[in-house]
């Protein structure tokens, strides 16, 4: 239940709020440094397609040039417009995460699970118990109000010790299939511990980690408007002459 419970948590909701994260920390300065990139890019461009009619012997077609940067730079165009999307929703997904309500309930219901299975204050608890702790504070870090009410029912639940009452071959049968599946859930949640966003996990709550990247972010984009600078000067000088 804990490896399944696992996978379900990073594909259906982890996974939303780490990208979520991840894009309201880094996103809009990717965005910005992504629209510098490509308008440097469009100036060069149009740079070096003047300069190819000038060396021609032939007044640049100003409007023709443009039609052509427009057509090569379409994908990054399309890149901007999707970036931005996934900001919006980033910014929505992480402004409705939770209540104040279902906070105050949150931390209610993580009280009283920690003094039922923090391992300081349950020095005999079990290896089970001890995971289902480790659970618990995921859960309360992503705020997944619904898992802890959940473990807490689970906990309460005076139907858990009928388990006790399954015949000894059928307990070895289940334990065989639930080992399997567990072999199984455990490659499956590596797999996804591989991948953006949970390959990134640590980094995005790294605090230290996001001020560096903004700041390396920044100076790309600084660097990206003397550029655009640079061949705007150029491009006047050539329509001049």
């Amino acid at each position: 239940m804990e490896h399944f419970t696992r996978h379900k948590d990073m594909v259906e909701n982890e996974s939303d709020i780490l990208t979520s994260l991840y894009l309201e920390k880094l996103g809009r300065l990717q965005l910005e440094l992504l629209e510098k990139q490509t308008e440097a890019s469009r100036l060069k461009m149009k740079m070096k397609l003047m300069q190819a009619a000038i060396n021609r012997d032939e007044q640049p077609d100003l409007k023709a040039i443009e039609q052509e940067i427009n057509t090569r730079l379409q994908n990054y165009y399309a890149q901007i417009q999707a970036q931005s999307a996934a900001l919006e929703e980033a910014k929505k997904m992480l402004s409705h995460l939770i209540s104040e309500e279902e906070t105050q309930k949150l931390k209610e219901i993580f009280r009283v699970l920690c003094k039922r299975l923090h391992p300081d204050l349950n020095p005999n608890q079990t290896e089970k118990d001890k995971d289902l702790f480790i659970k618990v504070k995921a859960a309360y870090d992503l705020q997944r109000l619904s898992v802890l009410q959940n473990t807490l029912l689970y906990l309460d639940d005076p139907n858990k010790e009928k388990l006790l009452l399954i015949s000894s071959d059928e307990k070895v049968e289940r334990i065989k299939h639930l080992e399997n599946k567990i072999i199984s859930l455990r490659a499956k949640i590596d797999q996804l511990k591989q991948s953006f966003p949970f390959s990134m996990e640590a980094l995005i709550l790294d605090e230290d980690y996001i001020v560096q990247k903004q700041e390396e972010l920044r100076i790309q984009i600084k660097t990206c408007e003397e550029e655009i600078v640079k061949y705007s000067n150029i491009i006047n000088i050539m329509a001049d002459e």
